[in-house]
C-alpha cells in the first residue's frame, strides 16, 4: 500500500529528523512505526475474536486498575490549566 500525506516544511523537517536520529529514512521509520503498531499477531487476534469475547476482556483489563488512585480534579484537566497563556 502506498499512503501519501501532506506535511509543512516545518512538519517534515522534524520527522526527518526524528527519523535521521534513529539511524532510518523517513519511510523505514514509518514502516517501523507501522509494524510496532500492527503485529501480525495483534490483527489475527482482532480478526479472530468475536465482540462478545471483546468485551469481556476490556471489562477484564479494566477492572484490574487499582481503583484507589485519586482522580485528577476538574480544575486540573481544564483549559485553563492546560494552556495557562491562552486565558
Amino acid at each position: 500500500m502506498n499512503l501519501t500525506i501532506e506535511l509543512s516544511d516545518l512538519q517534515a523537517a522534524a520527522l526527518r529528523a526524528q527519523a535521521e536520529a534513529q539511524g532510518l529514512t523517513v519511510e523505514r521509520w514509518f514502516q517501523k512505526i507501522a509494524e510496532d503498531h500492527l503485529s501480525a499477531d495483534s490483527l489475527a487476534h482482532l480478526q479472530s475474536t468475536n465482540p462478545e469475547e471483546w468485551a469481556r476482556r476490556f471489562h477484564e483489563w479494566a477492572e484490574a486498575h487499582d481503583r484507589t488512585t485519586p482522580l485528577l480534579s476538574d480544575e486540573a484537566t481544564g483549559r485553563d490549566s492546560l494552556y495557562p497563556d491562552r486565558a
